[in-house]
């Protein structure tokens, strides 16, 4: 029953190219906390390593990419499970069953136990080991330095742990940690409002903590990004693209809920979830506003946060489909839409000394350092301050403007910029 919901849920990847979190939620009612987790280990094991499952299948069967759809996933769901030690019986007759007919299961039965006895024939590329797509290997090899692409594979292939941001308006984090003992948890690395929660058990957002906004869920390398910009209390702020909202509370949280922050998108649901995360978490000073950063004119900011949407490719080990989904054609299209919210930060909304954070969680330079150069060469009044990322612990690879986090246990490939208007130019300015 359970691998033939996994299965279903597969043909929703294949043909959405993600899996809409309301299709886990019907699951969630009708399953144990137990059988829901190899649910979840089954469906997002065997996306995560495509690669690798289809690199074993197509040297198993000729002319792979012809097989049924159908066929194909039930084929990678029962490979996932031989390739990451289920037991072997178990992993075999329970996938066969998923087929609906005589002929298809004799097939699927065959295949799978030729890959048993074969699984440790082959020598296996390095971009197949760490179950990377090769077009991806190739434009990291020749983009960055050897060490950070080894980092991201090996995070790529890995599971992040859950983690949460204390609200330290309702709470100092130790307090939080001893509240949740039930859990098996301990401070983050690199955060100081940061929590990692090893193997829940049970949902921590039914927690009565979790409900009374003591805490967010939220990964560690997104926790840094507030932290650089450093807002303090009464000052303004804008987040271009705050939905749904980690980064925008965690900001008021820092100025210690005075002040004015505005929080810009352009879907309409993401932004009521800010509405409602920011009341969770009882913050008062955050307004919303239904609409795209590049088109916003009102109003000039102390300082302001450009999370800009990207490809996405750092969350890997979040979301392992994005590896599948993302094209390097996105880095282009994703280029442009951040130069837009840069460039109307840069000559619209930023005060005089006022300074801007950029941020993305992917790693292509066209998103990055190449964004960094366009507007490093178009504006003189902007400089690239030193980030010190080592007071946070966090190693990173500099490219002359910002920074490229290291993963490691919570963290996840991050960039992040900060740029600083000069005060004088511009004043030199509005006077010639």
């Amino acid at each position: 029953m359970i691998r033939k919901d996994a299965y279903l849920l597969l043909r929703e990847f294949d043909k959405k190219h993600y899996i809409p979190q309301k299709s886990f939620d019907y699951f969630n009612e009708i399953y144990s906390n137990q059988d829901m987790a190899l649910l979840k280990n089954l469906v997002w094991g065997t996306i995560r390593n495509l690669v690798k499952i289809d690199f074993y299948l197509k040297k198993l069967i000729k002319n792979y990419k012809n097989i049924p759809p159908a066929s194909k996933w039930i084929l990678r769901l029962g490979a996932y499970q031989i390739l990451n030690d289920f037991k072997p019986y178990v992993a075999v007759n329970e996938t066969v069953k998923v087929a609906k007919n005589r002929k298809v299961r004799g097939f699927v039965n065959a295949t799978l136990k030729n890959l048993l006895s074969k699984k440790n024939d082959y020598v296996l590329p390095n971009w197949v080991e760490f179950s990377i797509p090769k077009w991806l290997y190739d434009y990291m090899n020749g983009n960055f330095p050897e060490y950070y692409v080894k980092e991201f594979m090996k995070k790529n292939y890995s599971i992040n742990p859950l983690t949460l941001r204390a609200n330290t308006l309702k709470i100092k984090r130790e307090d939080l940690i001893k509240n949740l003992s039930e859990y098996s948890i301990k401070p983050t690395q690199h955060s100081p409002y940061g929590i990692v929660v090893e193997n829940p058990q049970s949902p921590i957002e039914v927690t009565e903590f979790y409900k009374n906004g003591f805490f967010y869920i939220q990964h560690e390398s997104s926790q840094i990004i507030p932290l650089i910009l450093n807002p303090l209390p009464g000052e303004s702020v804008l987040d271009m693209c705050a939905a749904p909202g980690g980064k925008t509370t965690e900001l008021a949280q820092m100025m210690e809920n005075k002040g004015e922050i505005m929080a810009l998108d352009i879907d309409v649901d993401r932004l009521e979830l800010v509405e409602r995360n920011a009341k969770r978490l009882g913050i008062d000073i955050i307004k919303t506003k239904l609409v795209s950063g590049y088109e916003y004119n009102e109003g000039k900011y102390d300082k302001i946060l450009i999370d800009a949407p990207c490809t996405s490719l750092g969350t890997s080990s979040i979301h392992p489909e994005v590896l599948h989904r993302v094209t390097k054609n996105d880095f282009t299209i994703y280029s442009n839409i951040q130069k837009q919210l840069l460039e109307n930060a840069i000559e619209n909304l930023i005060k005089n000394n006022g300074e801007i954070v950029y941020s993305t969680c992917t790693i292509s330079k066209e998103e990055n350092t190449l964004n960094m150069e366009y507007i490093n060469e178009k504006y003189n009044d902007i400089t690239f301050e030193k980030i010190d990322l080592e007071k946070y612990g966090i190693k990173s690879y500099f490219d002359g403007f910002g920074y490229y986090f290291y993963p490691d246990e919570c963290l996840i490939p991050f960039y992040v910029a900060k740029i600083k208007i000069n005060n004088d130019y511009k004043n030199n300015e509005e006077r010639g």
